[in-house]
């Protein structure tokens, strides 16, 4: 079966727009379609950086320090970009994380957790709506339920360290503050 040059184009934008469509089914439902546009542009498919996986490009602004991560393809990961931007008072107890409430819990039902967070992960404790940017690797564990983890830095986790013991970070997108 052969196609028109017209056909060929009428179906090549009929399929484009149906797998855009389908690709943004999988977002949370926001009244701003112009989010939800932002939220598909900024998605990643392939590595940004050594380690770092697939997923939404972030920027955390720890006072004036940017630091990239990329946040994982998971529900709570897609929730907490679903508040971008938004901002975090984070502290810094133990000299292994920086962490704080989010304004609002994320869901963490079905979520796989870990006991044991690694540097440079980004993780949620569901128990307090707390995240946590881990810097440092004291040989701990968190009891249980555990972590979920949202992401990673794309950069070194000691970039974060000397930040303060109190500081406040946004959380955006990447592709928003490089403008």
């Amino acid at each position: 079966m052969t196609f028109s040059g017209r056909s060929r184009v009428t179906i090549g934008a009929t399929v484009g727009v149906a797998l855009l469509a389908a690709a943004l089914t999988w977002w949370p439902t926001k009244a701003d379609t112009a989010a939800v546009v932002t939220v598909a542009a900024a998605t990643v498919t392939t590595p940004v950086a050594t380690g770092a996986e697939p997923g939404l490009r972030v920027v955390l602004l720890f006072g004036g320090q940017a630091v990239e991560a990329t946040l994982a393809d998971a529900p709570p990961a897609r929730e907490l970009a679903a508040m971008l931007p938004v901002t975090v008072g984070f502290s810094d107890a133990w000299g292994q994380a920086k962490t704080g409430r989010l304004p609002r819990p994320l869901t963490a039902s079905e979520a796989s957790r870990t006991m044991k967070p690694t540097p440079g992960g980004i993780y949620y404790w569901p128990d307090t709506a707390t995240v946590a940017v881990y810097y440092d690797d004291l040989g701990q564990t968190v009891p249980p339920p555990g972590l979920i983890r949202l992401g990673a830095l794309d950069a070194d986790p000691a970039a974060i360290a000397d930040t303060g013991r109190k500081v406040t970070v946004l959380i955006d997108w990447a592709a928003k503050t490089q403008r």
